[in-house]
């Protein structure tokens, strides 16, 4: 029995030293606190010329401040206005003709808002970010714009 605790201890010192030391890391998703890091949070992600024709087309979907929406609808046609999901959303389906929840392009606008603004989210990082109060119009058009530069940047490698 004691050799039994012994290995269990073992064992769980040896995970807390891989998640001190990188290894093994805790990360926040839409899905909550997960242990490891999944393919989809991954940023090798790869990309292709429709992942910036999708953001290139929410960019400008999200022209001016009178086209954005601050609150979220669950139905995205019920406005004119749209907020940063539904523009993606709208995007994505006018480019491929279909929405893919883990797009690339649609990725790489989650890791801008966690590089720029990881505060602003809780549960899902687009429509969190785009609903908090200290998000402006502003900040819509740097992830948007950030997320571009580095779609172009892989482009280019």
């Amino acid at each position: 029995m004691k050799q039994k605790i012994v290995y269990i201890l073992l064992a769980l010192l040896s995970l807390g030293a891989f998640i001190v030391f990188g290894v093994i890391g805790v990360y926040k998703t839409e899905n909550g606190i997960v242990l490891g890091l999944p393919d989809y949070e991954k940023r090798s992600i790869h990309v292709s010329p429709v992942d910036l024709e999708i953001l290139v087309r929410a960019d400008t979907l999200l022209a001016d401040e009178g086209s954005w929406r601050k609150e979220h609808l669950s139905d995205c046609s019920l406005s004119q206005r749209l907020d940063l999901y539904c523009a993606l959303k709208q995007a994505s389906v006018t480019v491929t003709g279909r929405y893919v929840h883990r797009q690339p392009a649609i990725q790489e606008v989650r890791f801008a808002i966690d590089d720029l603004y990881r505060e602003r989210w809780s549960k899902h990082r687009l429509i969190d970010f785009n609903t908090n109060q200290e998000t402006h119009f502003s900040d819509i058009k740097s992830v948007l714009a950030r997320a571009i530069a580095t779609v172009k940047t892989k482009l280019e490698r």
